[in-house]
């Protein structure tokens, strides 16, 4: 069993209101965040964080929620906020089938998440989204997930990255994620006109396109270094142990749904 710490920081960022819920486990603490901007509630953390996450909305005004993308700490109190407010949520439209049945998670996710979030209703996104005082665009940015989207807040000039970016430098990544698609959505949203990036673990972030023009370079040397080795006849093992020498407990504790071959095996098979 994983021991799971839990606390929650309450802040704004101009018009913008942040609950940053801090998941401490040995060897990898992690933050996850949901914000609330114009009435619209973007992502819902994990059925885990759900006292303190309805500490946070509890006496706000919500009108919709938007989700970047379906996992369970992104939708983990989608369907007990729809009660409490009565209002609709939204995501991808291959999700909108997903997010009525019941999720199936490894163990180890549901020892630092929580149960299976609730099963809950949503819409499918179109290009935009109109909220009380803004126009938002609806930017797919697979990768991550085949679902994932980023929102562009027209306003402010705000794009909520959903796990998009999270760090410049990743060293793991989950199985089904596909770096290359990854790639290709940075260079999208590169293209977009904006400063704040709003990531949903790691906060708000000023130099946006700073932040992206480092990670998609260094995904850029990893894939030439990558072909490489895969030149030189070595296998995905000894390339990802050769790149990545450090053991990460997440891997062990995933049983390997988190690992660094998966961006290796991708960079192989494209190459």
């Amino acid at each position: 069993m994983i021991e799971v710490e839990k606390n929650r920081i309450f802040s704004t960022h101009g018009p913008l209101e942040i609950v940053e819920h801090i998941v401490k486990i040995p060897g990898a603490p992690m933050n996850v965040y949901s914000f609330l901007l114009d009435g619209v509630l973007i992502d819902t953390a994990s059925p885990g964080l759900r006292t303190q996450f309805f500490e946070f909305i509890e006496h706000k005004t919500v009108d919709h929620v938007l989700h970047t993308h379906f996992h369970e700490d992104h939708i983990g109190n989608t369907a007990e906020v729809i009660q409490k407010f009565g209002i609709e949520a939204y995501i991808h439209p291959i999700s909108v089938t997903k997010t009525t049945t019941k999720m199936r998670l490894p163990r180890y996710r549901q020892n630092v998440w929580g149960p299976p979030p609730t099963p809950f209703t949503s819409h499918a996104y179109s290009s935009t989204f109109a909220s009380k005082n803004s126009v938002w665009d609806i930017i797919p940015t697979p990768g991550h997930t085949e679902d994932h989207v980023a929102l562009y807040n027209r306003q402010h000039g705000y794009l909520f990255t959903g796990d998009l970016f999270v760090t410049p430098k990743p060293k793991i990544v989950l199985v089904d994620e596909n770096i290359l698609a990854t790639m290709a959505s940075l260079e999208k949203v590169q293209k977009l006109d904006f400063d704040t990036m709003i990531c949903h673990h790691a906060g708000v972030l000023e130099n946006g396109q700073t932040l992206i023009d480092m990670k998609l370079n260094y995904l850029k040397e990893l894939q030439y270094r990558v072909q490489k080795f895969m030149n030189e006849g070595l296998d995905v093992f000894e390339i990802t142990k050769t790149i990545f020498p450090k053991q990460y407990p997440i891997v062990e504790h995933s049983n390997s749904e988190w690992s660094a071959m998966h961006m290796i095996r991708v960079f192989m098979n494209n190459g």
